[in-house]
Formats: structure tokens, sequence, C-alpha cells
């Protein structure tokens, strides 16, 4: 198991919510319609996934609007399953750190393909119809996080930012009736699973799980078997790499598995404050995690499992950001630039900035992404 599911965003995976066994349960789950969606897309190496990917900033081609004939049914069950309110994914929690995760790849595959059919039925004129493909897209997104992990969180959280970038390409080209219809739409879309919950739902699949599986070892040997996969990403292993580590790891929390889950233990105390502490300010809360990451230091699971915290919280203040970037340009769209005060950026305070160009303008907050450039929305295409 890769260690990127770790370092990357302390990973866990699904919970099975309640179980419907009713025939009129599962038809109103909405991830059974994802499910048929996913299954029924085109077939795209990763290549064609990434040129997919690359295509929703350049002209679309034939090739494009071939692939995206031959998604209708999937993209139909994409509106289904966002027409159903409760969704549960169903994944095998059992598996622990070695599940799988196929619909989050899947979901960010459908969402590129809504994407550009949206942009084809702007081209035909067909506004509605396009506006409601980007919203379904962004409801499957929120849908995904109900796995309850982290990952999916993002995951949903991708799938938004997606659809914001294409609607604020094509917004120009939009009626007043249509932004408006944004507007309501935009209103009234369902939440996701809150970062609180999903970091309780990942306390319960990661960190028992762990415990658990390290109580069952027998003997010194099955417990580094048990560890070695943790250290899989870094770079590619030479032969007998991992069970260094793993035996670094091991000799770290004592020697033995009691000391294993000594830290562990000890490790359950950060899932219950950083989950506490998500919903405060951004700078308040990379102070806390800092703290608890100083307390943490002498704790190898720690280490393993919440080296990324910080860049979640940072990924959920981008999102707000750029929901609120969204919101500001509908109004720019409606009733002109002088809006634009009405609108205060919700995580850095203060006005965004206004930068026009020819065929468009781009919206900025002061809070910078991954790339330390300035969280952005483009509106409209450069010429």
């Amino acid at each position: 198991m890769v260690r990127a599911v770790f370092a990357l965003l302390t990973v866990s995976f699904p919970l099975a919510f309640a179980h419907a066994d009713t025939p009129e349960g599962l038809a109103a789950n909405a991830a059974l319609k994802y499910w048929q969606a996913f299954a029924t897309m085109p077939k795209l190496s990763d290549a064609e996934q990434n040129q997919l990917a690359d295509a929703l900033n350049k002209p679309l081609d034939a090739r494009v609007k071939e692939t995206v004939a031959q998604t209708e049914y999937s993209l139909q069950m994409m509106h289904d399953g966002a027409a159903l309110p409760r969704c549960e994914w169903g994944m095998a929690e059992e598996q622990g750190l070695y599940l799988r995760l196929p619909n989050g790849a899947a979901a960010r595959v459908l969402c590129n393909l809504a994407c550009l059919r949206a942009r084809l039925r702007i081209e035909e004129g067909k506004q509605k119809e396009a506006v409601d493909d980007l919203l379904a897209a962004v409801i499957m997104g929120r849908h995904a996080s109900f796995a309850g992990t982290n990952i999916m969180l993002l995951t949903g959280y991708a799938l938004e930012h997606r659809v914001y970038e294409t609607l604020a390409q094509q917004l120009p080209k939009l009626d007043a009736k249509t932004i408006r219809y944004i507007k309501e739409r935009m209103a009234a879309l369902p939440a996701g699973m809150t970062p609180a919950a999903a970091m309780q739902s990942e306390e319960k699949l990661f960190l028992d799980w762990f415990i658990r599986t390290v109580k069952q070892t027998k003997d010194k040997d099955s417990l580094v078997a048990l560890l070695a996969p943790l250290f899989l990403s870094e770079g590619k292993p030479q032969a007998g790499e991992l069970e260094k580590k793993a035996r670094e790891f091991l000799e770290t929390a004592g020697g033995t598995a009691d000391g294993v889950l000594k830290h562990a233990d000890e490790t359950r105390a950060a899932y219950k404050l950083i989950a506490e502490k998500l919903a405060l300010p951004l700078a308040e809360f990379e102070k806390v995690f800092e703290q608890e990451s100083a307390k943490q230091s002498g704790n190898p699971v720690y280490k393993v499992f919440f080296p990324a915290m910080a860049n979640v919280r940072r990924a959920i203040a981008r999102v707000e950001v750029r929901r609120a970037l969204l919101m500001a340009a509908l109004d720019i769209q409606l009733e002109g630039q002088g809006t634009l005060k009405n609108h205060v950026d919700p995580v850095m305070g203060g006005p965004f900035e206004y930068a026009p160009f020819e065929g468009g303008y781009e919206l900025r907050s002061k809070l910078k992404s991954r790339d330390d450039k300035p969280v952005a929305l483009t509106v409209g295409a450069r010429k």
C-alpha cells in the first residue's frame, strides 16, 4: 500500500453508511446510478483521459465531440444520481488501507465529459441544459464525499473547481436569464460531507483498522510485513528497502506491537482535535496543527498518518474562495463591476482584485494556490 495514501491527505477509506436492503431503498441510492455511469463510459487510456482534460481549454474537435456523444448514457446516469438525496457507496471498509477507490478517478473523468458536453450545448444555444450538466457534476462531487474520507472529499472539491473554471470560461456567452438560473441552482445545491465528519470517519476506518490489524500480527516479522507497504511511495524501492524502513519505524515505536499500539492510541487524540479545529479560520487552524505536530513529534504513527492535514485545510479554504469568486462573477455579469464591492473574500477578508483583459477579466484572491499563485477565476477567454 503506497504511503502516498497517508502522506496525501491522511487518506483512509470509505464508509458504507446505512444499508438499504429493499428495492425502493436501492432505487433511491445515487451511488448505484453513478456506478452505472462509470461502467458505461467510453474506455479511455490514461493518455486519452489527459487529452480530454486538456481539451477543456481548447477548441472542440471531431474526436472530442465523438467521445462526448458516446457518453450520453453515462451522463444521463450522472443526472439521475444527482437527483437523489442519498448516496451510499457500499465500499468494502474491511479492506482498510488496501481498499481501492475507483469511483474517485471515474468521477473526475465523467466530470470532464460533462464539462465538454456543456460547452457543446452552449454552442448549440442550449444554455439551461449546459448548466444542468455542470451542476449535476458538482452534486456528483458532493455525493462522492460521502465515501467518508479526505481523499474523496478533495475529489469533490476538484470536480467543483473544474466546473467553476468551465462555467466562468463560458459566462460571457450566457444570457441574464441563465445566469439567474445558475444563482438559484447554486443556492439550492445539497451539501457534501463536512471535513470534520470525514476526519471522524477516517478515525474509524483508518486508525481502528490499523489497530485491529496490528493486534492480529503473531510475531515481529509479520508486523514488519504489515508496516512495510506504508513506505512504498518513497521513490522506487530497492530490494530490502521497505523492510528496512519498517524495522526502523518499529524500533522508533518501541520495537513491539504493544509499542505501535501505544503510539496509535496516542494518535487518536489528534483525530478528535483536528476534526474539532477544522472549522477555525485557516491561519488559526495552521497554528493549532503546528502545535499538535510538535506535541506528537516523537510519535511515528502520527508522522505517517498526519503529515498533510494542513494541505487538506488549505484545499478547503481554496474551494471556499472559488465558490465566492464564482458568485461575484455572476453578479458582475448581471449588474456590472460595481457589484464586486458586495463580495468579501471568505478566507482572506477584503475585496477581490478585478483584472480585465481583452475578452474577459480575472478575479483574484490574496489566498495562494498550490503553485504559490493567487487563487483566481478567469471569466471569458484571452484573445
